[in-house]
């Protein structure tokens, strides 16, 4: 039942997407940042940012239009996409276009708060707009699944810091939990991860945390006994048996 409502909510999302993506846009919050302003894609990268303190990644599993998109492609290609190399590509691509963005804020002040700055549908836009959105699907029909959640997204570390963030401070947040003793090895939960994460090799170690996991619960539901758990936890310091 949680997946047919959080695949609801995707869909929804992505349908809603011509009129959100101002707010998602990395090329609106450059153009407005020239003009000295903080728009809307500025303010929502930082909300982003401070829900994930709590919220961990679950805007990434239940919300991102991009993710709703990517999971349509991956009906076409449901490899997996997912190593360190990969990965770390997002963070480049992200550090350089934050640094522009703060830049621009820099050299045009005193800055502006203008939250609809651009927002419309002028061709130029929706040219961005379309690029944007063949690149998500094609990126992710090219390379597996989530392709895009791992290798380009710009909004993935804000998250991914908000999470580090509130481990840092020791401030519960949204996270999964398992029952090594239950696991039985049947690996569904590994074919089943949209992230194409080794959640089996996580449950075993006890380690469930990762910095690529977007909280979608798939793994949740289909663990057939039950051993894997979630909620708003602490983080927990792994466990060193003696012998």
């Amino acid at each position: 039942m949680k997946q047919k409502i959080r695949k609801g909510i995707l869909t929804y999302s992505a349908l809603l997407f011509p009129l959100t993506f101002f707010f998602m846009s990395p090329y609106v919050i450059i153009m407005s940042a020239a003009d000295g302003i903080i728009n809307g894609s500025a303010l929502f990268f930082g909300s982003l940012l401070l829900f994930s303190i709590i919220g961990s990644r679950l805007f990434c599993g239940w919300l991102c239009p991009g993710g709703a998109i990517q999971e349509q492609a991956a009906r076409s290609n449901n490899k997996a996409w997912n190593s360190l190399w990969k990965n770390r590509s997002k963070y480049i691509i992200w550090f350089l276009w934050l640094a522009f963005v703060v830049f621009l804020w820099m050299s045009n002040r005193p800055l502006a708060v203008n939250f609809f700055n651009m927002y419309g549908l002028d061709s130029h836009i929706l040219i961005i707009y379309m690029a944007v959105v063949t690149l998500i699907y094609v990126f992710a029909l090219v390379t597996g699944k989530r392709g895009m959640c791992h290798s380009l997204c710009w909004m993935a570390p804000f998250m991914i810091i908000g999470e580090k963030c509130a481990d840092f401070l020791h401030i519960p947040r949204f996270r999964l939990k398992a029952e090594t003793q239950n696991c039985i090895s049947c690996g569904r939960c590994n074919k089943q991860c949209p992230m194409s994460l080794d959640v089996a090799t996580m449950v075993q170690t006890s380690q469930m945390d990762s910095n690529e996991c977007i909280n979608c619960l798939e793994c949740v539901d289909v663990c057939p006994k039950q051993v894997i758990g979630f909620g708003i936890k602490p983080k927990v310091a792994p466990t060193i048996s003696s012998k």
